[in-house]
């Protein structure tokens, strides 16, 4: 039962995941691409929501762009630059710099949502759930670096062999980390349930961001003869 629960999470969970994350994401884009957006609560706040929005979104896009080159990049091409041991080395660095900045950013933002009243008033059931939700998937995140740090280098490379591997469609890719860490197979799962439903939330809207967001130095929005300023 063990391995057949192993297998159907680290085989064939991944497979599913992905599968229902391209359809919903082509059929987002294509059929109601107008709806990509997150609803906005810049009206209610003031200048505080850049420090923590720009942490969350900065650290989220670098963590996720670490992830993937550090899974899918193959140790015969990465070993002409670094040794497996130098790229543990740069992934617990970053990891933690970044994951940092992702998890201090949601925590002002949760803090910002439930502390305001008009934001609170104008907050659903996906806010909160999807906050906490990443929350905790980098929470998890952050903990697994503790055991990446200790754990042996062929434990760490393992887990970009089981990535490969599951790319590839090779059946035995759950069996490469069945022996891994509660954290590291709870980081995975969580990890794999939200690219199930990002195309289906306002996760979606951070794949249009623009990139002007970060950099801008204020702005005045006008409606109906009032002014707010930001």
């Amino acid at each position: 039962m063990e391995y057949f629960i192993n297998n159907l999470l680290f085989t064939y969970f991944p497979h599913i995941a992905m599968a229902v994350f391209w359809f919903g994401l082509i059929t987002r884009l294509v059929k109601t691409n107008k709806t990509i957006q997150a609803q906005s609560t810049q009206f209610f706040s003031d200048r505080k929501i850049r420090l923590g929005s720009n942490l969350f979104h900065v650290g989220m896009i670098m963590v996720f762009l670490g992830h993937f080159t550090g899974l899918f990049t193959p140790e015969s091409l990465y070993h002409i630059v670094i040794s497996t041991e130098t790229k543990r080395i740069i992934a617990i660095t970053l990891g933690s710099i970044f994951g940092t900045m992702t998890f201090v950013g949601m925590i002002i933002l949760i803090t910002r949502r439930i502390k305001d009243d008009r934001i609170r008033v104008n907050s659903g059931f996906q806010d909160y759930f999807l906050l906490f939700l990443l929350l905790a998937e980098v929470g998890l995140g952050l903990a697994s670096v503790s055991t990446t740090a200790t754990a042996s280098v062929e434990h760490y490379a393992s887990l970009g062999v089981w990535a490969q591997k599951v790319i590839t469609f090779q059946p035995d890719a759950g069996a490469i980390i069945a022996g891994h860490n509660l954290i590291y197979k709870l980081h995975i799962g969580v990890g794999l349930f939200i690219f199930i439903i990002f195309p289906y939330t306002k996760l979606m809207h951070m794949l249009v961001i623009p990139v002007g967001y970060f950099f801008r130095s204020g702005y005045q929005l006008v409606r109906k003869g009032l002014q707010w300023k930001f």
